[in-house]
Protein backbone atom coordinates (compact mmCIF):
# COMPACT_ATOMS: atom_id res chain seq x y z
CA UNK A 1 0.00 0.00 0.00
CA UNK A 2 1.22 3.20 -0.50
CA UNK A 3 -0.03 6.51 0.23
CA UNK A 4 -0.93 9.35 -2.55
CA UNK A 5 -0.43 13.09 -2.37
CA UNK A 6 -2.77 14.67 -4.74
CA UNK A 7 -3.98 18.69 -5.87
CA UNK A 8 -6.25 20.32 -3.54
CA UNK A 9 -7.49 23.39 -2.17
CA UNK A 10 -9.90 24.92 -4.88
CA UNK A 11 -13.60 24.72 -3.87
CA UNK A 12 -14.78 25.39 -7.76
CA UNK A 13 -14.90 21.98 -9.54
CA UNK A 14 -11.30 22.12 -11.48
CA UNK A 15 -8.56 24.84 -12.77
CA UNK A 16 -11.22 25.57 -15.82
CA UNK A 17 -13.65 27.31 -13.43
CA UNK A 18 -10.81 29.62 -12.30
CA UNK A 19 -8.84 30.08 -15.34
CA UNK A 20 -11.44 29.92 -17.95
CA UNK A 21 -11.93 32.80 -20.38
CA UNK A 22 -15.18 31.49 -21.13
CA UNK A 23 -18.25 34.12 -20.45
CA UNK A 24 -20.13 31.20 -17.91
CA UNK A 25 -17.13 30.94 -15.82
CA UNK A 26 -16.55 34.18 -15.64
CA UNK A 27 -20.03 34.66 -14.50
CA UNK A 28 -19.32 31.68 -12.01
CA UNK A 29 -16.46 33.42 -10.70
CA UNK A 30 -18.03 36.64 -9.96
CA UNK A 31 -21.05 34.61 -7.89
CA UNK A 32 -18.39 32.87 -6.32
CA UNK A 33 -16.68 35.97 -4.56
CA UNK A 34 -20.01 36.77 -3.47
CA UNK A 35 -20.80 33.34 -2.12
CA UNK A 36 -17.52 33.99 -0.63
CA UNK A 37 -18.00 37.19 1.12
CA UNK A 38 -21.95 36.34 1.79
CA UNK A 39 -20.27 33.01 4.40
CA UNK A 40 -17.51 35.01 5.64
CA UNK A 41 -20.25 37.52 6.82
CA UNK A 42 -22.68 35.34 8.26
CA UNK A 43 -19.57 33.87 9.95
CA UNK A 44 -19.43 37.38 12.11
CA UNK A 45 -15.54 38.29 9.89
CA UNK A 46 -15.55 41.87 9.51
CA UNK A 47 -14.26 43.21 5.66
CA UNK A 48 -15.95 40.67 4.21
CA UNK A 49 -15.58 41.78 0.59
CA UNK A 50 -12.20 42.84 0.66
CA UNK A 51 -10.80 39.46 2.53
CA UNK A 52 -13.22 37.45 -0.47
CA UNK A 53 -11.11 38.70 -3.05
CA UNK A 54 -8.21 38.26 -1.92
CA UNK A 55 -9.60 34.37 -0.65
CA UNK A 56 -10.72 33.89 -4.28
CA UNK A 57 -7.38 35.45 -5.78
CA UNK A 58 -5.33 32.97 -3.62
CA UNK A 59 -7.52 30.32 -4.89
CA UNK A 60 -7.12 31.00 -8.20
CA UNK A 61 -2.90 30.74 -7.92
CA UNK A 62 -4.11 27.65 -7.05
CA UNK A 63 -5.48 27.01 -9.88
CA UNK A 64 -2.72 27.88 -12.18
CA UNK A 65 -0.38 25.71 -11.15
CA UNK A 66 -2.79 22.47 -11.20
CA UNK A 67 -2.87 20.00 -13.55
CA UNK A 68 -5.45 19.98 -16.03
CA UNK A 69 -8.11 16.94 -15.84
CA UNK A 70 -6.47 15.48 -19.04
CA UNK A 71 -3.00 14.85 -17.61
CA UNK A 72 -4.80 14.20 -13.72
CA UNK A 73 -6.54 11.09 -15.76
CA UNK A 74 -3.21 9.90 -17.43
CA UNK A 75 -1.42 7.18 -14.94
CA UNK A 76 1.94 7.24 -17.40
CA UNK A 77 1.85 11.30 -15.64
CA UNK A 78 0.73 10.62 -12.44
CA UNK A 79 2.98 7.33 -11.14
CA UNK A 80 5.94 9.48 -9.42
CA UNK A 81 7.22 7.93 -6.18
CA UNK A 82 8.84 10.60 -4.26
CA UNK A 83 10.58 9.73 -1.17
CA UNK A 84 9.35 11.49 2.00
CA UNK A 85 13.02 12.96 2.84
CA UNK A 86 13.49 14.63 -0.80
CA UNK A 87 9.69 16.74 -0.34
CA UNK A 88 11.95 19.29 0.94
CA UNK A 89 13.93 19.87 -1.62
CA UNK A 90 11.49 18.83 -4.66
CA UNK A 91 9.16 20.84 -3.28
CA UNK A 92 10.45 23.22 -0.99
CA UNK A 93 8.02 26.43 0.91
CA UNK A 94 5.76 23.66 3.24
CA UNK A 95 7.38 22.69 6.00
CA UNK A 96 6.48 18.75 5.27
CA UNK A 97 7.75 17.26 9.04
CA UNK A 98 5.11 19.23 10.53
CA UNK A 99 2.68 18.41 7.68
CA UNK A 100 3.04 14.75 7.79
CA UNK A 101 3.22 14.95 11.86
CA UNK A 102 -0.11 16.64 11.74
CA UNK A 103 -1.50 14.22 9.07
CA UNK A 104 0.26 11.18 11.09
CA UNK A 105 2.39 10.39 8.10
CA UNK A 106 5.77 11.04 9.77
CA UNK A 107 7.07 7.36 9.68
CA UNK A 108 5.91 7.41 5.89
CA UNK A 109 9.02 6.31 3.83
CA UNK A 110 7.45 7.71 0.51
CA UNK A 111 4.55 8.88 -1.34
CA UNK A 112 3.34 8.62 -5.12
CA UNK A 113 3.05 12.12 -6.18
CA UNK A 114 0.10 12.37 -8.56
CA UNK A 115 0.54 15.59 -9.92
CA UNK A 116 4.31 17.18 -9.30
CA UNK A 117 3.74 20.55 -10.74
CA UNK A 118 0.57 20.95 -8.46
CA UNK A 119 2.43 19.89 -5.74
CA UNK A 120 5.98 22.35 -5.77
CA UNK A 121 3.62 25.05 -7.07
CA UNK A 122 1.51 24.84 -3.91
CA UNK A 123 4.33 24.49 -1.57
CA UNK A 124 5.94 27.53 -3.26
CA UNK A 125 2.96 29.43 -2.65
CA UNK A 126 2.79 28.82 1.11
CA UNK A 127 5.75 30.40 0.66
CA UNK A 128 5.65 33.19 -1.26
CA UNK A 129 1.75 34.28 -0.09
CA UNK A 130 1.36 36.53 2.61
CA UNK A 131 0.23 34.47 6.13
CA UNK A 132 -2.62 37.07 6.33
CA UNK A 133 -4.48 35.41 2.99
CA UNK A 134 -4.07 31.79 4.05
CA UNK A 135 -5.66 32.58 7.48
CA UNK A 136 -8.31 34.55 5.65
CA UNK A 137 -8.69 30.95 3.42
CA UNK A 138 -8.49 29.12 6.13
CA UNK A 139 -11.40 30.64 8.28
CA UNK A 140 -13.52 30.50 4.89
CA UNK A 141 -12.92 26.85 4.49
CA UNK A 142 -12.98 26.25 7.92
CA UNK A 143 -16.77 27.03 7.69
CA UNK A 144 -17.04 25.38 4.25
CA UNK A 145 -16.09 22.04 6.32
CA UNK A 146 -18.52 22.50 8.85
CA UNK A 147 -21.72 24.59 7.19
CA UNK A 148 -24.23 21.15 6.96
CA UNK A 149 -24.02 21.40 11.21
CA UNK A 150 -24.13 25.50 11.10
CA UNK A 151 -27.16 27.74 11.22
CA UNK A 152 -29.51 27.43 8.72
CA UNK A 153 -28.55 30.82 6.56
CA UNK A 154 -24.97 28.90 5.93
CA UNK A 155 -26.68 26.11 4.13
CA UNK A 156 -29.49 28.34 2.26
CA UNK A 157 -26.17 30.25 1.21
CA UNK A 158 -24.63 27.27 -0.16
CA UNK A 159 -27.38 25.72 -1.69
CA UNK A 160 -27.99 28.90 -3.66
CA UNK A 161 -24.61 29.32 -4.91
CA UNK A 162 -23.57 25.25 -5.12
CA UNK A 163 -26.91 24.05 -6.16
CA UNK A 164 -28.73 26.69 -8.15
CA UNK A 165 -25.89 28.90 -9.48
CA UNK A 166 -23.10 26.47 -10.35
CA UNK A 167 -25.31 23.27 -11.12
CA UNK A 168 -29.27 24.83 -11.61
CA UNK A 169 -30.91 22.93 -9.55
CA UNK A 170 -33.92 25.25 -8.29
CA UNK A 171 -34.99 23.61 -5.19
CA UNK A 172 -33.12 21.86 -2.14
CA UNK A 173 -34.35 18.82 -0.92
CA UNK A 174 -36.34 18.50 2.17
CA UNK A 175 -34.10 18.76 5.74
CA UNK A 176 -34.99 14.93 6.80
CA UNK A 177 -33.72 13.92 3.77
CA UNK A 178 -30.51 15.65 3.99
CA UNK A 179 -30.16 14.19 7.44
CA UNK A 180 -30.79 10.49 6.43
CA UNK A 181 -27.91 11.24 4.11
CA UNK A 182 -25.13 12.28 6.51
CA UNK A 183 -26.37 10.11 9.13
CA UNK A 184 -25.71 7.56 5.76
CA UNK A 185 -22.62 8.79 5.26
CA UNK A 186 -21.61 8.92 9.03
CA UNK A 187 -22.54 5.98 10.24
CA UNK A 188 -23.89 3.74 7.19
CA UNK A 189 -22.44 0.53 8.49
CA UNK A 190 -24.12 0.79 12.33
CA UNK A 191 -27.17 1.93 10.92
CA UNK A 192 -27.06 -0.92 8.36
CA UNK A 193 -26.60 -3.26 11.38
CA UNK A 194 -29.39 -2.39 13.45
CA UNK A 195 -31.76 -2.36 9.91
CA UNK A 196 -30.51 -5.05 9.36
CA UNK A 197 -31.51 -6.89 12.67
CA UNK A 198 -34.89 -5.05 12.90
CA UNK A 199 -35.98 -5.92 9.77
CA UNK A 200 -34.41 -9.83 8.70
CA UNK A 201 -34.67 -12.51 11.21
Amino acid sequence: YSPFLLQGGLELPDRDYYLSPAPRMAEIRAKYQTYIAKILELGGVADAQPKAARIFALEKKIAAVHASREDTEDVRKGNNHWATKDLASRAPGLDWSAFFGAAGLDKQAGFVVWQPRALTGIAALVQSQPLASWKEYLAFHAFERHKSVLPKAFVNASFAFYGTALSGTLQQQERWKRAVAQTDDALGEVVGKLYVARYFP
